[in-house]
């Protein structure tokens, strides 16, 4: 994918800028979405299959951030039931998505499995199955012995599992790439390492948005922003009580069949790839690095962090320090762009901890190695709810953004949900429990499941 590049990648772009080979950077679209994650172009893709002319703007690199770097579950299984209905239309959207692309994004309907340590987590998959009964047609609870044998290389004893075989997984990497080079192919662009400053708001509609490089019009601007979203929307006095998490993800070595769905428990999340390399991350544990803005809007978050204390960690340390620099010697405009490419440190305790576990768990995996880990930066929000909104109170702006950690198998639906409200088409989903004002108006709940 050749999408056009803002960094001063000496000689190519200036090569490339004295030969004309880069087209100017343009002065107007019909929409702009302000983020290169896979729910920005999700939405930029459908947005051109509709005809529209879409420009996306990314401060780093398309998949970059977050959406290259999660655990690629595709599931509609043990979702919030506000959420049941979109992850329902994203999987039947997955399906066919390779065709729909004209490329691959790595989708297998493997199935996903939550087992469960205890009676008291067998319980509360049962009482989520029962209120969603209707809707996840295929989810079912599975006894100890049917686990046993559709697990047979896992050593620990259950209480049983949710199981949903329709559910599947996904390349985060590849399938994000892929919804850019299908936008693109239909006349989308995509400018990378060009930050929003500002979106340009005047008599109470969108007029476009203010770049690091000028000035773009358009009378509809997606905000797909990720963990930034709440900075741009601060400026329109729009509430968006969003945190950062950091969470840790690692690559092994090839295995043998470890398990075939997606699989959750015990403290671990696994995804066993197609060449046998699993994904492995700690399954609901996040580090939190303090920083000036952590105890921003934390009366959102306090009673959801106390009831659920012992799955954050809290660091003092590099990221309040590249705060307090950037406050005392760079500019507001330039804070808004930075960190551009953070580097975010994987926290090696705990990659060391969950590969002894999956060692523990499985047979056939106490001689994996870690290929590699890293860290990925998951925007939260209060009830761990995203935010799906074209009734902001602006016209023509649209927030897309808050996915709280899982958000990768819903981009789909949410990008055809997006691309249909941008021209003005009722949304054929419910999209109600996802409105903005629920924060301003504090009709927001505690989410489903821990963050």
């Amino acid at each position: 994918m050749s999408a056009l590049s803002l960094s001063s990648h000496t000689p190519d772009d200036v090569l490339a800028r004295i030969e004309g080979r880069y087209p100017p950077i343009p002065s107007q679209a019909d929409a702009v979405i302000i983020g290169g994650g896979i729910m920005g172009l999700a939405t930029a893709f459908y947005m051109a299959v509709s005809g529209l002319k879409v420009l996306v703007i990314e401060k780093d690199r398309v998949a970059g951030q977050q959406s290259g770097r999660n655990w690629g579950f595709v599931r509609t299984q043990y979702r919030d039931p506000a959420e049941m209905p979109l992850a329902v239309e994203a999987l039947r959207l997955w399906r066919g998505l390779e065709a729909e692309l004209g490329m691959p994004v790595g989708w297998r309907e493997t199935g996903c499995l939550f087992a469960a340590s205890n009676e008291l987590e067998y319980d509360a998959f049962a009482a989520w199955l029962k209120s969603v009964d209707g809707i996840a047609r295929s989810s079912r609870l599975l006894n100890r012995s049917e686990t046993s044998m559709l697990l047979p290389a896992l050593k620990q004893g259950t209480a049983g599992a949710l199981y949903t075989p329709d559910d599947g997984q996904a390349e985060p990497g590849e399938a994000t790439s892929a919804f850019a080079k299908a936008a693109r192919g239909l006349g989308a662009q995509i400018l990378e390492d060009c930050g929003a400053i500002e979106i340009d708001v005047a008599g109470g509609r969108v007029k476009g948005v203010y770049t690091e490089h000028g000035r773009i019009a358009a009378d509809i601007v997606v905000c797909a922003a990720g963990a930034v979203s709440h900075q741009l929307l601060r400026s329109l006095f729009l509430v968006l009580p969003q945190k950062t998490v950091r969470n840790t993800v690692s690559l092994t070595t090839v295995a043998p069949r470890l398990s075939q769905p997606c699989f959750c428990g015990f403290g671990l999340g696994l995804r066993q790839r197609a060449d046998g390399s699993c994904i492995i991350a700690a399954e609901s544990m996040s580090d939190v690095d303090v920083t000036l803005g952590s105890f921003t809007n934390i009366k959102y978050f306090l009673g959801s962090f106390l009831a659920n204390r012992r799955s954050f960690q809290l660091n003092v340390g590099r990221a309040l320090l590249d705060d307090l620099y950037a406050l005392m010697v760079k500019g507001r405009d330039e804070r808004r762009v930075e960190p551009r490419r953070p580097f975010l440190p994987p926290n090696e305790k705990r990659a060391a901890t969950m590969k002894a576990l999956l060692g523990k768990l499985f047979e056939g995996a106490d001689s994996l190695g870690i290929v590699k880990s890293w860290a990925g930066a998951i925007d939260v929000l209060p009830d761990a709810l995203p935010v799906i909104d074209g009734t902001t109170g602006v016209s023509g702006l649209i927030v897309a953004t808050g996915f709280s950690g899982h958000g990768f198998g819903l981009a789909p639906a949410v990008g055809k949900a997006v691309s249909g409200i941008a021209q003005g088409q009722a949304p054929s989903l419910g999209l109600e429990a996802f409105r903005l004002d629920r924060f301003a108006k504090g009709t927001f709940g505690q989410p489903h499941a821990p963050l």
